[in-house]
């Protein structure tokens, strides 16, 4: 069966926009984001009610504009991060921490590595920077259309960067293999999709709200028994991608230790978006009952 045409479009469009100049997406972008904001889609609302939640005030159209700006800027390194040199790739990431960094990478070495991250950011930057640094960074990522999937995929595999579908057959065992060979297997878990993850809770200024968090990281560090790091990351405007590590934990045995290291991961994960809110791409619906 042939691609449909609209998929083979998008797939165009992300070629397209992996070779546009700086020069012309980003005045391109300052036109699209004024539209966003002026009259914002479902998606746009979406993020809007996020945030309030999360910071306990309503977002203006400047907070909007700079937090589609941030969006815009992750897309844009997403399509092209495959064209970027080494140099590039380090010139754009500032490690705040690098003793934090210096253990993830010792750990790392040691035998393997789980590092969980919240929708913030560019995860793919970091994991091109960790790619540089000769460790070898396994990831899934959404099943996209014919064609997309692979295009991601093939990019991020110049990286130094695998990928696997999350609808691949297994994916959890494939994971596990390559974090057991001693790989850092890198997973964005703030969203649990499934709504049936391990129990948490989000500490906002307007309560305790109680969430999910996806298994698969404390899962994975726990069954191997490898180490658990948490990261997130941030953009000052268009200059640099900030980069802060917790951890290393050691995830209990049995059910009570996943869940205790998810919360762990998810008192980070709120401390850090409600310090950059503006970089939390969370376009979702997200808390129970806050729908666009």
């Amino acid at each position: 069966m042939k691609p449909r045409k609209h998929v083979l479009s998008q797939l165009a469009v992300m070629k397209v926009g992996a070779h546009t100049p700086q020069w012309l997406w980003r005045p391109l972008g300052a036109v699209v984001l004024r539209w966003l904001v002026a009259k914002p889609p479902r998606h746009v609302r979406q993020w809007q009610l996020n945030y309030q939640v999360i910071t306990g005030a309503e977002p203006g159209r400047r907070a909007t504009r700079k937090a589609f700006s941030s969006w815009f800027e992750n897309v844009a390194v997403s399509l092209q991060l495959g064209h970027w040199s080494p140099a590039r790739i380090r010139k754009k990431v500032v490690i705040e921490d690098p003793e934090a960094w210096a253990r993830l990478v010792g750990l790392s070495r040691e035998g393997g590595l789980v590092v969980a991250l919240p929708h913030m950011g560019s995860w793919d930057l970091v994991g091109a920077y960790a790619g540089l640094e000769q460790l070898p960074v396994t990831s899934v990522a959404e099943a996209l259309p014919d064609g997309q999937f692979e295009y991601f995929r093939d990019l991020r595999a110049k990286l130094g960067i695998k990928i696997f579908s999350v609808k691949e057959r297994n994916v959890f065992g494939l994971l596990r293999d390559d974090v057991d060979a001693g790989a850092l297997v890198c997973l964005v878990a703030d969203r649990d999709f499934s709504r049936r993850g391990l129990p948490v809770h989000w500490d906002l200024p307007t309560g305790r709200l109680e969430q999910t968090m996806p298994p698969g990281p404390a899962l994975l560090a726990q069954q191997g028994n490898h180490p658990l790091m948490a990261a997130a990351t941030w953009f000052d405007g268009h200059r640099k991608l900030h980069v802060v590590i917790a951890g290393p934990i050691a995830v209990g045995p049995h059910e009570q230790g996943l869940i205790e290291a998810s919360q762990w991961l998810a008192d980070f994960f709120v401390e850090q978006i409600r310090a950059h809110p503006l970089d939390w791409h969370m376009l979702q619906r997200f808390f129970k009952g806050v729908t666009a």
